[in-house]
């Protein structure tokens, strides 16, 4: 199991995701961190991925298990600006098998 950070930076008319596509395994942990004050949202087109369709700032700060494997699209989405957004991704993958 692996923990994931992407990193927001959400200035004046632009938003910076890194990495903007994520690969990990559905055994790994991901969480959003904010590089500056302005917050942020994380929304899904489905709750299916985390079992909700939408984080806030406080919630997409803390470790999230996938539910689901696949390609997802999310949106990071200003908390001062809900216009200005950025649709990065991630990819859920098998975790590794392990043979004895």
């Amino acid at each position: 199991m692996a923990t994931h950070q992407v990193s927001v930076t959400v200035d004046r008319g632009e938003i910076h995701v890194e990495p903007d596509t994520l690969t990990m395994t559905s055994n790994d942990d991901v969480h959003w961190a904010g590089t500056n004050a302005a917050g942020f949202s994380i929304v899904f087109d489905t709750h299916e991925l985390f079992g909700q369709s939408e984080l806030a700032y406080e919630v997409a700060g803390t470790r999230q298990r996938p539910r689901k494997k696949g390609r997802f699209k999310y949106t990071v989405v200003s908390n001062d600006d809900p216009d200005l957004q950025l649709d990065p991704v991630i990819i859920v993958e098998e975790p590794p098998t392990t043979k004895p």
